[in-house]
């Protein structure tokens, strides 16, 4: 299996890491400190940092402040998305849906619809998208 790599960027200049090989060990207390503290966290009220991504699964470490918002794009598709609340709580709409979720909770999702998320406190959360 060929490893793949992030380079690191003017935003994140130790951002050199490992997305995909045999073993990727991702340090989530790190990341998420180290979103929070970047200028895209308190400028936008919201970053993200993907920790693993191969040819068929992405997974996103995502901080949102109270109040924000996020949804798919029109290029995205997926056959099962996992969000995984770590921390916080937010409302997630899919085809009229709404589910609640906080602390610890997973909501798995299949298909390709689109959908939206709104922040009710600070979240950290997990997102995983297999293709």
């Amino acid at each position: 299996m060929e490893e793949k790599f992030n380079n690191a960027t003017p935003q994140r200049p130790a951002g050199h890491r490992t997305l995909d090989g045999q073993l990727v060990l991702a340090d989530l207390p790190k990341f998420i400190k180290e979103i929070k503290n970047e200028a895209a966290y308190h400028e936008n009220g919201k970053n993200a940092i993907t920790v693993f991504k191969s040819e068929h699964a992405t997974v996103t470490l995502v901080a949102l402040k109270k109040g924000e918002k996020v949804q798919s794009g029109t290029e995205e598709r997926h056959l099962l998305m996992n969000l995984y609340v770590i921390e916080g709580n937010l409302s997630f709409f899919v085809n009229e849906q709404e589910q609640y979720l906080s602390d610890g909770q997973l909501l798995s999702y299949h298909y390709d619809y689109p959908f939206r998320a709104l922040s009710h406190t600070e979240c950290i959360c997990l997102l995983t998208v297999i293709k």
